[in-house]
């Protein structure tokens, strides 16, 4: 009697550790990536990029990766000495890829419109322009 209790729970924390691992599986591989075709609602993001895997979640399942780089247009001498915050956090020495959408610190907004390349963020008073490189 005691053998088969025992048998009973072990394959009862069988199944569960397979459960946990298989919606582990599920929510790793259903990440909708924003490319050119997906559309993006003005989000507030409030939370940090995750350091694991270097995506920043907007919106279950939508996810931005490391490939979204600030427009030409918007080089370190347009921004005024207001947006010096933004110009460090963007181009720092201690940033590995400068002028990315992850290196901004929240809080701010972000936006895209569907079949468009360029993603929109303000920040501090100030409408900043990614385009995605290839």
């Amino acid at each position: 009697m005691k053998k088969d209790l025992l048998f009973y729970y072990a394959i009862v924390a069988l199944f569960f550790v397979v459960i946990l691992f298989s919606v582990r599986y599920i929510v790793n591989t259903t990440r909708v990536f924003v490319g050119y075709e997906e559309s993006v609602n003005p989000v507030e993001i409030k939370w940090q990029v995750d350091e694991s895997d270097s995506v920043l979640r907007i919106q279950e399942p939508l996810y931005l990766a490391n490939n979204y780089y600030i427009c030409k247009s918007q080089t370190i001498e347009t921004f005024t000495k207001k947006d010096s915050v933004i110009v460090k956090e963007l181009f720092s020495d201690s940033t590995v890829n400068k002028g990315s959408v992850l290196n901004l610190k929240p809080p701010y907004v972000v936006w895209k419109n569907p079949k468009n390349d360029t993603l929109k963020v303000f920040k501090n008073e100030k409408t900043l322009r990614f385009v995605k490189a290839d």
